[in-house]
């Protein structure tokens, strides 16, 4: 029996669905019952109840979850220690990122890591927050950089630094001209935003929430760039941060406006590690110039 069947299993209890259980891992939903279906053969007892649209692990799927648990902490840890003596040797650092954080906050710390340290060979995947987070946890990745990180059982989350945010209009907008708004500037307004699904998307949502705003919603997109052409042309306003908009507010093809609550509006950017691997060198050195001042 692999560890994949334990951690799907996992997630499955973690989640409490079918369908969040299989995006996980990168399989369709029909793939995990069967797997729930082996592991019950394999025991011989029911591991899991469903019942009024719930789901929950029996006693006997209880002590399953915390077995597996356990067994997919060490296998992590293994993992994480070979690999980190491997690449000791190889020189080798695997870095996931997002767009949003990757193009702008991050590219000026990889110049500086490439330009000072040529003996180390640097992979950075430019890829989905839920993409990341699976690979770093699963050892295919040695580090993430996100947006609003959030917590994984099997991931540590180091805090990088927060980026504003910032209210983006087309340049003919009525608030183009402003330097400072108040949120409730934008009620009303249509509303250009990232997939609903997307940590940076909940944050703004949520940070529109507690100021007790409404928008439109007109357009999401999952990137970046889509998401700035469709404010460009007069599909609505958006929220973004701050140096995520600076070169095309330079250009006339963009204008901002800082919250007047600017300390509010923030967000928050995170390294994720996998939990327990011991960092190898090409690692601690990409840390430390993460905390570095950024080469401008």
């Amino acid at each position: 029996m692999n560890t994949e069947i334990f951690k799907t299993f996992c997630d499955l209890i973690d989640t409490g669905s079918f369908s969040r259980a299989a995006e996980a891992n990168y399989v369709s939903q029909s793939a995990v019952s069967q797997q729930l279906a082996k592991l019950e053969k394999e025991f011989g007892t029911q591991l899991v109840s469903r019942g009024g649209g719930l789901l929950a692990p029996t006693e006997a799927g209880k002590a399953l979850y915390q077995g597996a648990s356990e067994i997919l902490r060490r296998f992590e840890q293994l993992v994480g220690e070979v690999r980190s003596a491997a690449d000791s040797v190889r020189g080798v650092l695997r870095v996931g990122t997002i767009y949003s954080v990757g193009f702008y906050l991050l590219d000026p710390f990889i110049r500086k890591f490439l330009r000072s340290h040529t003996e180390v060979t640097l992979h950075v995947e430019y890829a989905r927050w839920n993409r990341i987070y699976t690979a770093v946890a699963n050892g295919e990745m040695d580090l993430g950089v996100v947006a609003c990180p959030e917590k994984h059982r099997a991931i540590e989350i180091v805090p990088l630094s927060s980026e504003e945010l910032v209210a983006v209009f087309p340049p003919n907008h009525p608030l183009a001209s402003k330097s400072r708004i108040s949120a409730s500037d934008l009620r009303g307004q249509r509303f250009v935003a990232f997939e609903a699904n997307i940590p940076t998307r909940r944050q703004i949502d949520k940070l529109l929430h507690d100021a007790g705003v409404e928008v439109r919603l007109a357009m999401e997109f999952d990137n970046i760039e889509l998401l700035k052409r469709a404010v460009a042309v007069g599909s609505g306003i958006s929220i973004l941060p701050l140096d995520n908009v600076e070169r095309e507010a330079s250009y006339g093809e963009l204008a901002f406006a800082h919250f007047k609550d600017a300390e509010n509006w923030v967000r928050p950017v995170g390294i994720l590690r996998r939990r327990g691997k011991a960092p190898g060198p090409a690692e601690r050195i990409f840390l430390a110039i993460l905390r570095s001042k950024p080469e401008q």
